[in-house]
């Protein structure tokens, strides 16, 4: 890259860290990265695992909580991160994949996890000089909202024990997670219209 064009992109980067972190920035860069990365063991899906899918009951009610409390969803998607994180870092989790490929995947959720993390906190401190009891009224939403997820992945963890991280559990898993995030990043980006969240869930 030419000195030329380097100087324009730290023109950009200069009106951008205004509005948005760049923790933030990279933040749905590495999203859409892990949604490939998970899409990538999606290519097939054997007809002998149709029996084994069930319904992991997403919780709904949280598109309603995060949609009105714009600022939280920052906390939520790094929640959603550290618990992906910890499904794909149990210790049967190989079968699926090779090593390399599920250290990949590994890597870019730790990497999800750290950036959503960082990039609530650069936030927080933005928003530093607010009235804090502002935030005190949606305190115990937040904490509604993470107990509904704890539950979530909890029954997508149990799924995988009761059928032995079997191949078939771990695609399933795979595609629930993806949909997930494919979820949650659409939340991160509001310029959607709300009927495209309706349209995932289904």
């Amino acid at each position: 890259m030419t000195l030329k064009y380097l100087w324009l992109v730290a023109l950009v980067a200069l009106y951008i860290s205004p509005i948005q972190s760049l923790n933030c920035v990279y933040l749905d860069h590495t999203i859409l990265e892990n949604m490939k990365l998970l899409g990538s063991i999606m290519t097939t899906f054997p007809l002998r695992c149709l029996k084994d899918i069930t319904d992991f009951e997403f919780p709904k009610e949280i598109l309603l909580y995060v949609q009105h409390m714009k600022k939280d969803i920052k906390a939520v998607s790094y929640h959603i991160s550290s618990l992906a994180l910890i499904i794909f870092s149990l210790k049967d989790s190989i079968s699926l994949v090779t090593e390399e490929h599920l250290e990949r995947i590994r890597s870019g959720l730790f990497k999800q996890a750290w950036q959503a993390r960082e990039c609530m906190v650069d936030e927080e401190n933005e928003n530093a000089e607010e009235d804090s009891t502002s935030q005190h009224p949606h305190s115990e939403g937040l904490k509604a909202v993470y107990l509904e997820l704890s539950k979530y992945f909890f029954r997508i963890k149990k799924f995988l024990v009761n059928k032995k991280y079997s191949f078939c559990a771990w695609k399933i898993v795979v595609v629930e997670i993806r949909r997930c995030f494919i979820i949650f990043y659409k939340l991160l980006n509001m310029n959607s219209e709300s009927s495209s969240f309706k349209q995932e869930l289904r």
